[in-house]
This record gives C-alpha cells, sequence and structure tokens, in this order.
C-alpha cells in the first residue's frame, strides 16, 4: 500500500485580550486505516501555562472528499480524547478536554471516522470552529476555524482460501487429446479495495507446464463487474486480466479454475501436479 505524504497544518487561534494566549493544533503523523476506523491524531498546546475548556463545533454536516464524490455523514466522525469518543454534532460546540493546563505539554486527540465501511481513497476535509474557554475567569480566550483533513491511501488486499490448485491426471486420461482436466478444487480470491481495481495472473514463476495450461473464472460475487469467463491460455511470463470490479470493495471473491491438456508432443504423465500461483490486484478503470 502507497502511503500518502502527509502536509502538517497549522493553525493559531485568534487572541481576544491584550495579554497574548496562543493555542495551537497540528497533525501527528499519517491517516491510519484499520477495517472499521479511520483515525488521524492531532496535538494541540499553548505556551502561556493557563488552565483552559477545550471544545470544538463542526460547521458542515459531513465530510467530503475532495473531489465532491463522496460525503459521510457526521454521525461517523468522533474526537477521542484518550479516555473515550466524544459524539459531534453540526452547529454545537461539544468539549473535548475539560480543565487541561496548557504549559507546553501536547495533550494529544484522535479524530476517527468509525463503521461507515471501506472509505475511497483521496483526501477528506470538514471545518471546525475550535474555543478555549479560561477556567478560572470564563472567558472564551480563543477562537478560531480549523479545517480537519483525513487523507486516506489506497487500499489493495488479497486473500485466498484454499491451497494451490491441484490437478490430477489419470491413467486413463495420458493420451486423451483435445481434453482439458481441471484441477480438483478451484481457487477462492477475495479482494478489498479502496479504488476500482483489477485482479490478473502473474505467470512469471508459474512452475513446471507438463502440458497446455487454461486458466478462467467460474463464479464471482456481485461487486465484480468484469471477469474472464472463456479459458485463457496460459503463457509464462504474461499477465492475464481475471476480474475488475468497483470501489469500494469489501471481500469481493472470484473463483479461479485452472486446467491442463495433453501437449502436441506427446502424452502427458500420470500424476498430481501444483504450480505456483501469484495473482496482482491492482487500481484500474472498470469495464
Amino acid at each position: 500500500m502507497k502511503k500518502a505524504l502527509i502536509t502538517l497544518s497549522l493553525f493559531v487561534l485568534a487572541v481576544c485580550c491584550c495579554q497574548a494566549s496562543m493555542v495551537t493544533v497540528d497533525y501527528l503523523g499519517e491517516t491510519y486505516v484499520s477495517v472499521n476506523n479511520i483515525e488521524r491524531t492531532l496535538i494541540i498546546n499553548s505556551d502561556d501555562g493557563k488552565t483552559y475548556n477545550i471544545a470544538m463545533r463542526p460547521i458542515q454536516e459531513s465530510i467530503t472528499s475532495n473531489d465532491g464524490r463522496v460525503s459521510i455523514p457526521l454521525r461517523y466522525l468522533y474526537i477521542n480524547n484518550t479516555r473515550e469518543d466524544v459524539y459531534l454534532k453540526y452547529n454545537e460546540y461539544s468539549n473535548i478536554f475539560w480543565g487541561s493546563v496548557m504549559d507546553g505539554v501536547p495533550r494529544n486527540m484522535t479524530a476517527k471516522i468509525k463503521n461507515y465501511g471501506i472509505v475511497p481513497a483521496g483526501t477528506y476535509s470538514i471545518l471546525f470552529e475550535v474555543q478555549a474557554t479560561d477556567v478560572n475567569t470564563g472567558v472564551i480566550a480563543a477562537s478560531a476555524s480549523f479545517n480537519l483533513q483525513f487523507i486516506v491511501p489506497t487500499l489493495h488486499e488479497i486473500n485466498t482460501y484454499s491451497d494451490a490448485p491441484k490437478i490430477t491426471i489419470g491413467a486413463n486420461d495420458v493420451f486423451k487429446k483435445n481434453i482439458k482436466i481441471p484441477n480438483e478444487v478451484s481457487s477462492m480470491v477475495y479482494v478489498r479495495s479502496n479504488t476500482d481495481w483489477i485482479l490478473s495472473l502473474d505467470t512469471t514463476n508459474f512452475g513446471d507446464m507438463a502440458g497446455k495450461y487454461y486458466v478462467r473464472t467460474t463464479s464471482a460475487s456481485g461487486g465484480v463487474t468484469n471477469r474472464l469467463q472463456e479459458q485463457a491460455l496460459i503463457t509464462p511470463g504474461k499477465e492475464i486480466i481475471l476480474a475488475r470490479g468497483k470501489a469500494p470493495a469489501n471481500n469481493e471473491f472470484v473463483t479461479v479454475e485452472y486446467a491442463v491438456e495433453n501437449p502436441a508432443k506427446g502424452p502427458i504423465k500420470a500424476g498430481s501436479y501444483m504450480n505456483e500461483i501469484k495473482y496482482i490486484l491492482r487500481e484500474g478503470e472498470v469495464n
């Protein structure tokens, strides 16, 4: 998976009193993506040694991708203050920290998108107002806007739940011509991707080819938009496209069948044959 480069953003809360109070918020690291969560760690700090209540107010109703194609409702967004996840409501302040002493030691908080599902790759943002209230005086010491961004990297994962395909040639099969003998158990390939995707067979190290080998897909889940249904001859070193699908893909599957045919020069030897199989998952346009 490619790791997206992070450009740190910094804002300074506007000062509302004569003696300057400066509170800063910054990013810490990159966006982290897991099965059910997207997280971005933030740090907040001040060098004036005062004690503040820190509150945040979203002034947009959703987290939106920069290209405008994806909008994630606000109900999936939380701010974790290291003790609990704080739910956020549109145009309402939610207290993140109570009585935090800002003495030059940064406080961590984590912005989370929870349980939304697979989020397509891209940059997502939502605008906040952040407010620091002096605990001793009750006066709003500073407030400003902050554009929270999640930079979601490309996610491509393949899982297979069967052994390398095994083809068994019986004694009665060795002299048969134009007969393709399939594998005993077809491979099941599962795909997770947050981009439109292409699944291919890499035959670079396919191994011993006792005869002519063929490949096709015999079934697929509903998110697979196009797949190889006719048997294609496997040529070492040549990539064969097996299937395509749209984002997001969450455990979409393809069943892959292999078959062998007697070589033109003579009969195939009886026995069991297994070949090294390598699948490639990459970003690609859907036909």
